[in-house]
């Protein structure tokens, strides 16, 4: 056998030695109900290894999605089998379709017509206050009304 396939086979082992130990750091801290923020630097290393994430990452993505990085530790999910996976794509694939049904109805199409129509009359009116020199504030847009929702 060649020294070399020799040394990576002893690199390989202590790779796969420093993984079972990140494993049991990661496995104690499950156990025991951890919150991320709880954990030690060598314990958030080893959970984001553990998740084959950056810590950074992890860290942002949680801080903007949660706003805090106070959330149990867990087990990772098992990958999703090919049914699952296709069950899941028509799933999203249905509520897109209902959305754009939705949005192309003959009654939303009629909403949007006659809100574009709206502005188009307050645009009108504005544009000729101006030209008066008037203030435009006399023909407020829809949400520059007081109270109005956008």
């Amino acid at each position: 056998m060649a020294l070399s396939t020799i040394r990576n086979r002893i690199r390989k082992a202590q790779r796969n030695t420093h993984a079972g130990e990140d494993l049991g750091i990661v496995a104690a801290a499950i156990s025991r109900g951890a919150f991320y923020d709880e954990l030690t630097d060598e314990e958030k290393n080893a959970y984001c290894a553990y998740h084959g994430t950056e810590r950074h990452a992890l860290e942002e993505v949680n801080g903007f999605i949660l706003g805090t990085l106070h959330f149990p530790v867990e087990r990772k999910e098992k990958p999703l089998t090919e049914a699952q996976f296709r069950e899941r794509v028509e799933e999203v694939e249905a509520i897109v379709m209902g959305y754009k049904e939705e949005y192309n109805a003959p009654e939303a199409r009629a909403k949007r017509e006659a809100e574009y129509q709206e502005l188009q009359r307050i645009g009108a009116l504005r544009a000729a206050a101006f030209q008066r020199g008037e203030p435009m504030d006399k023909y407020p847009l829809p949400w520059e009304k007081k109270g109005a929702e956008v």
